[in-house]
């Protein structure tokens, strides 16, 4: 499943799941999924109502992936709240739906999301502590009088819907280019890739102007757009094919963190990507390992050193 793609129905779904899973207990309880402000029609007797409050989503990338974020883990926050059939709450009978919701959860930490007739996913539920300040300004926000609440967090994974680069040759950048198209050239051999490129230069009658990233790239977006604009309006450089060297430091799959110490820490990618496409030629930007979100989603091809047989050359 893809969790972005299909988000809006996992959670529907998850909520759904948590909704039968409490109306299941031995002692017979009323489950609904309503607003904290929401009128308790319909509803006699002990019951607990299960608000979707906040989620979250975590992105990481599996070992086998070659292209950013492979995996998502999805966290629901919901607040599980218990009422008494009356104001006197006679025998403390939200206390006793509280203790019986409570307990279900407890004692069914997995649960089973049917996502359609024939589609399922495993959903893990983690009582999830509040603080009396965070159930009073829940409850306060909705203009609702505190009510008897505990938090559960229900946590799925799905694949991420990461944007991928089309693999290809040599001959398929040269066919693809044009003003501004982005290429990836990517492994370990900096040789080959620096022949790659002056190949593709060659084929296309233009000069290859060879550039390091902290050649061109700096914390200050105006110097950056104003090295470009430089590099980009020199009159020899008019059609060249621009390679940016070894840009894996900015170009790669970065840390989900980011050092303050990284020179590129404060770089928008994608503002960075959007001057490139400004160029007269092609711009071919070369990285080590994997290539990161921004640059997948906006290079038009790839090519992988060392190639597969018969792809390295334009012959």
């Amino acid at each position: 499943m893809s969790a972005l793609t299909n988000y809006g129905q996992a959670v529907a779904s998850t909520t759904l799941a948590l909704q039968r899973l409490l109306e299941s207990t031995p002692v017979e309880l009323q489950v609904t999924a309503r607003t904290l402000g929401a009128a308790r029609t319909g509803v006699t007797g002990a019951s607990v109502n299960v608000f979707l409050y906040s989620d979250g989503l975590i992105a990481y990338r599996e070992a086998t992936a070659l292209h950013g974020p492979s995996r998502l883990i999805a966290e629901l926050h919901y607040l599980v709240s218990a009422y008494a059939g009356d104001d006197a709450d006679a025998d403390a009978v939200s206390q006793r739906a509280f203790g019986t919701a409570r307990a279900a959860i407890e004692r069914n930490p997995e649960l089973n999301v049917p996502l359609g007739s024939s589609d399922s996913m495993r959903a893990w539920l983690t009582p999830s502590p509040l603080t009396l300040e965070a159930v009073s300004s829940l409850w306060l926000a909705s203009g609702q009088p505190l009510r008897l609440s505990f938090g559960v967090m229900a946590s799925f994974t799905g694949d991420a819907a990461v944007p991928a680069v089309t693999i290809g040759t040599i001959k398929d950048v040269v066919a693809l280019a044009r003003a501004g198209t982005i290429a990836v050239f990517s492994g370990t051999d900096a040789a080959a890739k620096s022949q790659a490129a002056a190949s593709v230069a060659q084929e296309l009658g233009n000069e290859l102007v060879t550039v390091s990233l902290g050649e061109i790239v700096s914390a200050d977006e105006a110097a950056t757009e104003r090295n470009l604009a430089r590099l980009f309006g020199a009159a020899e450089h008019a059609g060249a094919v621009l390679l940016v060297d070894e840009a894996d430091a900015l170009f790669g799959v970065r840390p989900e963190v980011l050092d303050l110490s990284d020179p590129y820490a404060e770089v928008d990618v994608a503002q960075v990507l959007d001057l490139f496409g400004r160029a007269s030629g092609v711009v071919v930007i070369s990285v080590s390992d994997s290539v990161g979100l921004e640059l997948a989603d906006r290079a038009a091809i790839e090519v992988r050193f060392p190639p597969a047989s018969g792809e390295g050359s334009l012959t």
